[in-house]
């Protein structure tokens, strides 16, 4: 009887080691997933900022581009 009673307590500890590390699995799982997110956020804004410095760079070189060759018609 105190074997079996043993043996049941030891089941029981196993069960709850395991279920503690699956536990401790999701919530690591959790917080890597939020950094991934909050990575393809920055990567996104970041994106969106390089987008748009390089079509105000574009309507620079245009603009200056004209004004190149508006100088060398008048000269």
């Amino acid at each position: 009887m105190a074997d079996r009673i043993v043996e049941e307590v030891a089941i029981y500890r196993k069960l709850r080691e395991m279920d503690d590390a699956e536990q401790d699995f999701l919530r690591q799982k959790r917080a890597y997933q939020k950094r991934e997110d909050s990575l393809a956020e920055r990567r996104h804004v970041l994106d969106d900022l390089i987008n748009s410095e390089y079509q105000k760079m574009s309507v620079f070189l245009k603009r200056l581009d004209l004004s190149a060759n508006a100088a060398s018609d008048f000269f």
